[in-house]
């Protein structure tokens, strides 16, 4: 293999009665990228006809009687390169929202459909539900569609076949007063958490401009390192070409071991999990909401962290706070110590939280005034009820793969409390948290070894977070009802919306510690 060269390719949106233009423009980007020395070329997410599909899709439609699939591939063979293009394609007399990629020669390498539906996709295609991978003179590629990047499984299920190369050909949409600033929580932090979490190269292709007055694409194309770091990206307001190199041959992270035995929840039929029902369950307004404090402190020993664990527990108590997250011990005993903090708890309904030494041992108890009332050990990914909700844990890297916090979010958790051990890097460790949060509509309280606290929220946007430096605790309301809802946006419900039977390749032994070891 060596360092490819990519063209992302970002034309401004048509509407479906221009989707001649639209083509037209795409091809003329696609020279410019191939002049700049492209050997891959990415075009957008339905690219043809257009992405809104109302009042187009009927069997009568123009675009329906074309087939730009000859002229992509003749393009891709006039060009000697390679060619990924977002369609919407028919099978069976079906639409499907989908991605192709052809080679230098012309032949078909890769199709996939669009998995995870937005919004309104339902009412005009049906999803798809496999995720191959392409080998190429360059390395192992595979691609997925735009909403699909917020689906932690595909992108697992395409490393774990090998791939280096994710290409994302998108439609991603913002809402802003200003199209220079426009920007989209894939972009922000939920890529680079894919690129990083399974430690492959991601290329991403948008469209900008508005589309049926209604669609604000957002720009942002981008190519993305297997560390999280954006190697080179477009603006969000104006149409243009990307060519970046990315090196397939060059080192790459590995996986973080992963225990498929325990993700067994991934494959169940949704309505049996406790995610689906608990949308079913309703909620006083005294069982709703719960202030949480994150506590975060430095201590040297036992005694002094009993000591500061007690101020806090004071404090937060007192600030009316219900669930309270100790930093994690640097010693074990975790049962002693929380029966000796418990009794600072009489009189109240809090439950408070504490960990072993941060990243040695998965031993995390869940104590109140009645002393411990649940522990979690790391055999299994079951959530744990309390009179402040259902609450998981996860330690070090389990919280760097998605499946964990995945299967106890199935499982019916509506918090996780992420004790991660602060040996990688802080800035991509805080994407990947709300990437966790974001993904499964969950609130995730993080903690950065003893440094850093922080909680996001089911929107993946940061509730609350400690400073730099010093002791102190930072709290946020967590309203349980909102992790109980699933529905992103009409139509796109991150737990019926799943496709459990899809996912098979995630909890058998193979690819147990990575594709990248």
């Amino acid at each position: 293999m060596k360092g490819l060269k990519i063209g992302c390719v970002q034309p401004r949106a048509f509407d479906v009665p221009e989707w001649k233009e639209a083509l037209e423009r795409a091809l003329e980007l696609a020279d410019d990228a191939v002049a700049g020395g492209a050997e891959l070329v990415l075009l957008p997410e339905a690219l043809f006809p257009a992405y809104y599909l109302g009042g187009g899709e009927g069997s009568a439609a123009s675009w329906r009687k074309s087939d730009p699939r000859t002229v992509f591939s003749g393009y891709a063979a006039g060009k000697g390169i390679y060619l990924a293009a977002g369609l919407v394609l028919e099978d069976e007399g079906a639409l499907y929202n989908g991605a192709m990629l052809w080679g230098p020669d012309g032949r078909e390498l890769l199709r996939t459909f669009k998995s995870n539906l937005w919004h309104f996709d339902g009412r005009y295609v049906l999803p798809g539900s496999s995720f191959p991978v392409a080998d190429t003179e360059f390395g192992p590629v595979g691609m997925m569609v735009c909403a699909d990047g917020r689906i932690p499984e595909i992108s697992r299920i395409l490393a774990l076949k090998g791939a280096k190369l994710i290409l994302d050909l998108t439609n991603l949409t913002s809402t802003g007063r200003n199209r220079d600033t426009l920007s989209n929580p894939q972009l922000e932090y939920m890529l680079p958490a894919r690129a990083a979490e399974n430690g492959v190269w991601i290329a991403v292709a948008d469209k900008v401009g508005l589309e049926a007055e209604t669609v604000l694409n957002c720009g942002g194309s981008r190519l993305i390192d297997p560390l999280g770091n954006v190697v080179a990206s477009l603006g969000s307001s104006a149409e243009g070409i990307l060519v970046a190199e990315a090196d397939l041959n060059g080192p790459c992270p590995p996986m973080p071991d992963r225990t498929p035995k325990l993700y067994s929840i991934l494959t169940a039929d949704t309505v049996s999990t406790g995610a689906y029902l608990n949308q079913f369950d309703p909620l006083s307004a005294a069982e709703d909401e719960v202030f949480s404090a994150l506590c975060r402190f430095s201590f040297s020993g036992m005694e002094d962290y009993l000591e500061k664990a007690a101020r806090f527990l004071a404090r937060a108590l007192d600030q009316g706070n219900r669930l309270v997250c100790l930093p994690p011990m640097e010693e074990e005993g975790c049962s002693e110590v929380a029966e000796k903090l418990s009794g600072l708890l009489a009189g109240s309904d809090v439950v408070a939280v504490l960990n072993g030494p941060a990243g040695e041992g998965r031993d995390t108890v869940v104590f109140s005034a009645n002393g411990v009332i649940g522990r979690f050990s790391g055999d299994v990914l079951e959530p744990l009820d309390t009179p402040a909700g259902r609450i998981g844990t996860v330690w070090g890297d389990d919280g760097w793969n998605p499946e964990p916090v995945r299967c106890l979010m199935l499982g019916g958790s509506e918090a996780v409390v992420w004790y991660g051990d602060g040996k990688r890097l802080r800035d991509i460790s805080v994407k990947v948290a709300r990437t966790r949060a974001a993904e499964n509509r969950i609130f995730l309280l993080y903690f950065h070894g003893g440094e850093d606290a922080l909680v996001a929220g089911p929107s993946g946007a940061v509730l609350a977070e400690t400073l730099d430096e010093g002791d102190q605790a930072v709290s946020a309301m967590i309203r349980r009802s909102e992790s109980r809802g699933k529905t992103v946006v009409p139509g796109t419900n991150i737990v019926s919306g799943r496709l459990p039977s899809a996912y098979g390749g995630l909890v058998g032994e193979k690819g147990a510690n990575g594709s990248h070891d």
